[in-house]
């Protein structure tokens, strides 16, 4: 329980929102709010019984999941939960964090929502359900096309929400890894991975090695070889840009790297992988 409930926002934070007083079509399905919010300089929620729930779609760094058991960084591409009647709160923790949520009632259609408890984690769902919500707040509450648009929220929303109360480690751990190799350029860390897995580092360690029969790390490494392989065969880049396209400060780690992975150079493999394949076609001379 925190000591005080709160709702700071600072005045430099900017936030578009579409409810159910502008739309009362997100009544009847049980939402009570939506918003795009830019937050900065400061930003602060603290609610001991919430009467909703809340799901947020984090699309940059910088925002801690608040909780009985502490703080939690919420990494960009995250989705978070907080469920209704459960302590809980958000915090901003950088200079600014970029966010899209939604509030939904307490009412049976959400009640399996309950089972979720606060959770963190990574969806395929997380950039539809974002664009959608934009299209929302663009077209306005008068907007004929409304309807159509919250028939697909709702579900997008059921397909996140029930998929991830029933999806099993191995399912979220799929899904990190989509999460991964798309931004393989950034600086991921054990701790960073398994906040979004919603575990400790040391159940995320056991998830990998019953998935893929190695740590985390060695894990990360092998998608970046492999992203490397690619870019190195289908592209002239320089090794600096390439290096830092998988995650590498500077060409010299990177080219280390690959040769302990592969056991060339990047310009070996690069130089063999593009040797022109002999057809087996022999030249036929005739006498003249």
């Amino acid at each position: 329980m925190f000591e005080r409930e709160c709702l700071e926002i600072a005045q430099s934070c900017e936030e578009r929102m579409l409810g159910r007083e502008g739309l009362p079509l997100l009544g009847e399905a049980g939402v009570f709010l939506t918003g795009l919010s830019v937050l900065r300089d400061h930003y602060l929620i603290q609610r001991n019984r919430p009467a909703f729930h809340i799901l947020l779609l984090s699309h940059s760094e910088g925002g801690m999941l608040l909780t009985g058991q502490g703080e939690t960084p919420i990494p960009a591409g995250a989705l978070v939960f907080l469920p209704a009647a459960l302590p809980g709160g958000l915090r901003l923790a950088g200079e600014n964090w970029h966010t899209s949520w939604i509030l939904l009632d307490d009412v049976p259609r959400w009640q399996h929502l309950h089972r979720l408890g606060h959770r963190c984690w990574v969806s395929r769902e997380e950039e539809s359900l974002h664009h959608l919500l934009q299209l929302m707040h663009t077209e306005g509450s008068r907007s004929a096309l409304q309807p159509q648009l919250l028939s697909l929220l709702l579900t997008l929303l059921a397909r996140v929400l029930r998929g991830e109360a029933r999806g099993t480690p191995l399912d979220r751990l799929q899904g990190l890894q989509r999460l991964v190799e798309g931004r393989l350029d950034e600086p991921w860390t054990v701790p960073r991975l398994a906040s979004l897995m919603a575990c400790s580092a040391p159940h995320l360690h056991r998830l990998c090695q019953q998935a893929f029969g190695m740590g985390p790390m060695t894990w990360l490494t092998g998608l970046r070889m492999e992203k490397a392989r690619q870019l190195l065969l289908y592209t002239d880049w320089p090794l600096g840009e390439l290096a830092g396209r998988v995650g590498y400060s500077d060409g010299a780690n990177f080219a280390n790297r690959f040769r302990r992975a592969t056991g060339q150079t990047p310009g070996e493999f690069r130089r063999l992988g593009r040797r022109p394949v002999a057809t087996g076609v022999a030249q036929t001379h005739t006498d003249g």
